[in-house]
């Protein structure tokens, strides 16, 4: 790969959450993941195995089981999803990534530094394989979302990295419906004759540009592997969670209303905590018939008392579809010691808006108001270019 691109790495776990829910690799007889306790009556993640029978993620129970009457329901686990997702994270911020979440199970990195750190790019994804659990895919490419096709594509243990000059024919394959277009989009492609990359790339750019405007302009450059290649890393959370296991599993309101109140207590007395108000707490806890429940709480204002973020918190209880053994109390989210969040930098529509007006006032003052127009769009419909939009004298 030449030196002079960058290089983004993603790497995937596929069927992340009913991984975890199984605890192991998952089965060829037909698997999926069972509806979160508490929630709507429809399926999660699925194997390959329930796939080729028709069953499908967000599918009803019932349809679900009269397509594949040896389907297996797992237990929905969201709570030890979260800690999973997090423990890969921290396990790839081990080998030197500044990773960027990118959902359960799927983070992206620049491969920038690490490559001389690890003695090439081969051994950085293959040390990028080595931290993921069975399954784990890691794909990389001269951007983010070719690194992603490239991660989906790849075989558990064996990475795959597309150089920035074979991205366009790596991708030439892929269906029009992957290039991050709306389904209307799209399906106008496919009526076309258009439906792969490839075809797409092919084309030229401004009559793609005056069929399909900004999204097709996009997509275009993407099936030609012209792709962002930035990555916006996290900053490492620090573990701020509390934990009370009761002997028994407790149902009883009154009884979780203390618990909630005494791990609140010790979670503003933290010292990690430095005085900083809380943003958004995550309650989460252990259910006796098994699984866990998991919920994430914001604050419209960051606060220190604790008063407000009881009133924020035990609403939530009423929520617990069975009997806790465990309950937990994560701070996720912390302002700064004065309570307030401050910007750290303005916003570009702002600069960009403040940027143009001061142009705008240069030009007057050099040339007169005759010499600044502005387009306004007067027939979009017309299958004329001259005759959608007019130029007219700029006032504003």
């Amino acid at each position: 790969m030449p030196r002079t691109s960058r290089i983004i790495v993603c790497v995937h776990v596929p069927r992340f959450a009913l991984r975890c829910a199984v605890r192991g690799p998952l089965p060829d007889t037909p698997l999926a993941l069972g509806p979160e306790a508490g929630g709507l009556p429809l399926l999660g993640e699925t194997n390959a195995a329930a796939a080729a029978f028709g069953v499908r993620p967000g599918m009803r129970v019932g349809e679900a089981i009269a397509r594949c009457p040896a389907l297996e329901l797992v237990t929905a686990d969201p709570g030890t999803v979260v800690e999973a997702a997090e423990s890969l994270l921290r396990r790839l911020e081990e080998i030197g990534a500044a990773v960027e979440p990118h959902g359960s199970g799927r983070a992206l990195f620049a491969a920038d530094g690490l490559v001389r750190l690890h003695g090439g790019l081969r051994r950085l994804l293959e040390a990028a394989a080595g931290v993921l659990p069975a399954g784990g895919r890691v794909g990389a490419g001269p951007g983010r979302f070719t690194a992603e096709v490239a991660a989906g594509r790849a075989r558990p243990g064996r990475p795959l990295a597309v150089d920035a000059d074979g991205a366009a024919a790596f991708l030439a394959r892929l269906e029009i419906g992957r290039l991050r277009l709306d389904g209307d989009v799209a399906d106008e492609l496919v009526a076309l004759g258009i439906r792969t990359a490839g075809e797409l790339a092919a084309l030229p750019l401004p009559a793609v540009a005056d069929r399909f405007g900004p999204a097709g302009i996009g997509a275009w450059r993407l099936a030609r592997g012209e792709d962002e290649a930035f990555v916006a890393p996290r900053t490492p959370p620090e573990p701020l969670r509390e934990t009370i296991a009761f002997p028994e599993p407790v149902g009883d309101e009154r009884t979780l209303r203390q618990a909630v109140a005494v791990l609140l207590d010790r979670l503003l007395g933290t010292p990690g905590r430095r005085g900083r108000p809380v943003r958004s707490v995550t309650m989460g806890a252990r259910l006796a018939g098994g699984g866990s429940w998991h919920r994430p709480v914001a604050l419209r204002e960051a606060t220190t008392e604790p008063q407000r973020l009881r009133d924020a918190l035990i609403p939530r209880l009423a929520e617990l579809p069975a009997a806790v053994e465990r309950l937990t109390l994560e701070l996720t989210g912390l302002g700064d010691a004065n309570g307030r969040q401050e910007e750290l930098l303005r916003p570009a529509a702002e600069v960009r808006r403040e940027r143009a007006a001061e142009a705008a006032r240069q030009l007057r003052a050099g040339l007169g108001d005759g010499h600044l127009l502005k387009v306004i769009e007067v027939a979009p419909w017309s299958r004329i270019p001259e005759g959608r939009s007019l130029l007219v004298p700029y006032e504003g």
